[in-house]
């Protein structure tokens, strides 16, 4: 047993003594000249590419939050997660798995468990949009920089950047050749390893080969399997390879490769009471009122009761495996007043599995024909199928001169096969949807193909005042197929019988979509100092496609385009020679036809059914506030702010919620107002005698997002004189307050308001050869949970159908729920 232990403990230790070797031959080598920091106690110049070309941050007129890599090294960022908790715009809607998350930019975002519609958020790395936005989830490796792109997008982006942009910008190929390593390991397990190396070979190639391997185990338990669950791991491989075969002409081959395991989505059962608020006793609970599921089974070994509890019992996986291969062309060609024509193309393919232990444990749940007793789980699993193909030319034209362009041409496809299986029902039943665990089976694909025209003039028409404006014209064709039964041993298309045509089989191809957008600001520049500007921008999505498990005849047509349209107030300082850089900006931003689908559940059924709305508008308005401050030479503060408030600003047919105060009021059978009972004072039936409700929803909070949210860093370095390193302190606060999880604006489903505190400290050696960084991650031991409605499972107080619902709180947990200690080693040589 001591054997064992410790060779999983020298097993751990492995990436860090292999970092430890790097650095130890990086100080024998000294290859690496010192790097030049902040000695002048000035700002670094912060460039991005969001006008698709380099431009510096301060000049550009719209609202762009950058997270540089000192901000990414510091706060070891490895995923997108990791970048919204620092970006107070930015804002996540987590699923049951990482294929149903959600990015928000200023409280918008798509949420949806189908692959037709298209996120409202859309991810861009090294000029390649990522086809599907839940492919993001996934390692950040290699990153320069991180631009976040608030608005409107898509005059240079297009479809799927209604709401804003992410575009990521990997670490570019300069001077000699470099190589770098990093490891990465905490007290609870987690480890990071990466190594590349790049430069230039000689005067015509240069190269940078990056690679990582991480791991996560998780931070639940499952008593079943004895191992950690809720984690995640990845393998990432990248290249950039740079050819010069002419003065003039650059050639870049840009392939990459990802593996990623992730468990996250599985939920743990941290409150079990009954209606009046006491304690449920587990003793007398069933699931689902089943005389043969008493809790003290199905939860053995965990106390349901306590807030902070990370068991669960599981017998099949909750989580997501994906593979992801692609690479991208670049052609860039100096042309003879030195505008550059480029040419990018990209190909990728990702191909996962995802997986959900649907009723929460590790018993029998389901009966199988013909056995006695219950034998069957309840699980839910499915393949996606993703290829993207892309190519785009554009037109650069010089950055001297008082008018500026860019324009291009962009061709896109992308083909989405999706297979999904949930519950169990099997010959010889008779099965169909409202069978027991409502079960399900279908194939179904989505294809869409965008053409475009875009460009983009900055003229500056007099002395410090400049004009921008753009216009983007896309044409989009789009459809699906799609086929369904309710035999879930069905497993591939050569066993697979489907329903009948019309019923279980549908389709709608070559659908097609025209759109403008565009884009307009005016710029002053007051001083050298100041600069203001007003925007206004336009923005459309595509047609969209229910293609969940419960389609029907009257669903099986495209939803309409989604659009926006913004207006913007900012100004942007660059104050006391370069020693503060400020960005302010109000804004209002309004979405017409927005595509949401809307989740929710049956009583005593686990299952999470959805359906595809068309919101007729909505708004988000507020302000935000970007700074950065150099203190004094080697001391740096950062801080951001967004006030966001989101609004429903039509919707007469909204979804209700359930009330069980709202029993019905004499012989009318409906409840207060004539609303339903069981259902929420302001559901009405959606027709005379119905038993589906809908609510007047105009005027509602849009969930998802918190009304205020704040990021403040920063960094000390210390001079230790005389010896051959320094050392510095930096810490992190973040803070947010409560924000509604519902779209239904049930009261009970408010997520409270948290800030969580980070402290770090090290050594870095001052020829820049080696950093050793030790970090404190919510240094106060802050509790908190980001997902309070997340989906549980159902008990009732008595083995019945009938007895009285115990109210079951169910949780995931983020990374730094709990405190956790981490040390890092970064060495270059």
């Amino acid at each position: 047993m001591l054997d064992n232990k410790f060779n999983r403990i020298n097993s751990q230790l492995k990436p860090i003594a292999a970092l430890v070797s790097l650095a130890l031959l990086g100080m024998a080598n000294g290859a690496s000249a010192q790097e030049e920091a902040s000695k002048s106690g000035q700002l670094e110049t912060v460039v991005v590419t969001a006008n698709k070309r380099v431009e510096k941050l301060e000049s550009v007129p719209m609202a762009i939050s950058v997270l540089s890599e000192a901000e990414i090294t510091r706060n070891n960022i490895r995923e997108i997660e990791d970048v919204i908790a620092l970006t107070p715009s930015l804002t996540m809607s987590a699923g049951t798995t990482a294929a149903n998350n959600a990015l928000f930019m200023r409280g918008i975002g798509t949420v949806s468990v189908g692959i037709g519609v298209e996120s409202d958020v859309s991810v861009i790395i090294d000029d390649i949009p990522i086809a599907v936005q839940f492919q993001a989830f996934r390692d950040l490796a290699d990153v320069s920089r991180i631009e976040v792109l608030k608005g409107p997008q898509s005059t240079l982006f297009g479809k799927s950047a209604v709401a804003g942009a992410i575009n990521i910008v990997t670490k570019p190929i300069s001077g000699p050749m470099v190589y770098r390593g990093t490891t990465y390991y905490t007290d609870d397990g987690e480890w990071r390893l990466g190594l590349s190396a790049g430069g230039n070979v000689s005067d015509t190639f240069g190269l940078r080969i990056a690679g990582s391997k991480t791991r996560m185990p998780g931070n639940f338990h499952n008593l079943t399997t004895g191992k950690d669950v809720n984690g995640s791991s990845g393998t990432t491989f990248m290249a950039k390879l740079s050819w010069h075969p002419i003065p003039g002409l650059d050639i870049d081959l840009l392939p990459h490769y990802n593996e990623q395991a992730n468990s996250r989505g599985v939920t743990a059962v941290n409150g079990f009471r009954l209606a009046n608020g006491s304690d449920a006793d587990v003793n007398t609970a069933y699931l689902n009122g089943n005389p043969l599921l008493p809790a003290s089974a199905v939860l053995a070994g965990i106390d349901p009761h306590d807030k902070n509890n990370r068991n669960v019992r599981r017998d099949f996986p909750t989580g997501i495996d994906s593979r992801t291969v692609g690479t991208g062309l670049k052609f860039s060609y100096t042309l003879p007043n030195d505008a550059v024509l480029m040419s990018i193309t990209s190909y990728e393919r990702y191909k996962a599995n995802d997986y959900r232990d649907q009723d929460f444990t590790d018993v029998p749940t389901l009966a199988r024909p013909g056995v006695p007793g219950l034998t069957v789980g309840n699980n839910q699993f499915g393949t996606y199928d993703i290829r993207a193909k892309t190519q785009e030319l554009r037109l650069v034209s010089p950055d001297q001169g008082n008018f500026r362009y860019v324009a291009g041409l962009w061709w896109a496809r992308n083909d989405i096969d999706r297979h999904f299986i949930r519950g169990f029902c099997v010959a010889p039943t008779v099965c169909s949807g409202s069978s027991p665990s409502s079960p399900t089976n279908y194939f179904t694909d989505i294809y869409n193909i965008n053409k475009a025209v875009f460009g983009q003039a900055t003229w500056e028409f007099v002395p410090s005042y400049t004009l921008v404006a753009g216009l983007r014209w896309n044409h989009e064709e789009s459809g699906f197929h799609y086929k369904r039964n309710f035999y879930t041993d069905q497993l591939d298309l050569a066993s697979f019988k489907p329903g009948p045509v019309g019923v279980d089989q549908f389709q709608s191809t070559g659908n097609t979509d025209k759109s403008v957008t565009g884009k307009l600001s005016i710029q002053k520049q007051i001083n050298a100092d100041w600069m203001v500007y007003a925007m206004t921008a336009t923005g459309h999505k595509g047609k969209a496609y229910d293609v969940t498990s419960g389609l029907q005849a009257a669903a099986a047509f495209p939803v309409d385009p989604e659009r926006s349209e913004t207006y913007e107030l900012g100004a942007k300082a660059n104050l006391f020679n370069n020693r503060m850089s400020l960005a302010a900006t109000v804004y209002n931003t309004e979405f017409y036809g927005y595509q949401q689908n809307v989740s929710f559940v049956l009583p005593n059924n686990p299952t999470i059914f959805t359906q595809l709305n068309s919101i007729p508008k909505i708004r988000t308005r507020g302000f935000e506030i970007d700074t950065h401050l150099q203190v004094a030479p080697g001391f740096v503060l950062n801080g951001s702010l967004a006030y966001t408030r989101p609004t429903i600003e039509e919707w007469k047919n909204g979804p209700c919620y359930n009330d069980a105060t709202n029993v019905a009021i004499g012989n009318t059978g409906l409840g207060e107002n004539g609303s339903l009972v069981g259902r929420n004072r302001t559901c009405f039936p959606i027709t005379k005698g119905s038993t589906t409700g809908i609510q007047d929803l105009t005027g509602a909070i849009f969930p998802g997002t918190p009304k205020l949210k704040v990021n403040l860093g920063g960094q000390y370095d210390v001079k230790l004189p005389g010896m051959p390193f320094g050392g510095f302190i930096n810490a992190n606060v973040r803070y947010q307050n409560e924000y509604q999880t519902s779209i239904a604006n049930d009261p009970r489903t408010f997520n409270k308001g948290y800030s969580i505190t980070d402290l770090g400290f090290g050594i870095r050696d001052n020829r820049d050869r080696y950093k050793l960084s030790f970090r404190i991650n919510n240094l106060f031991d802050r509790f908190y949970i980001p997902n309070a409605n997340a989906s549980g499972p159902s008990f009732r107080a008595g083995p019945s159908s009938t007895a009285p619902n115990i109210t079951v709180d169910s949780w995931v947990p983020p990374r730094d729920v709990f405190r956790y200690f981490s040390v890092r080693l970064d060495v270059k040589f």
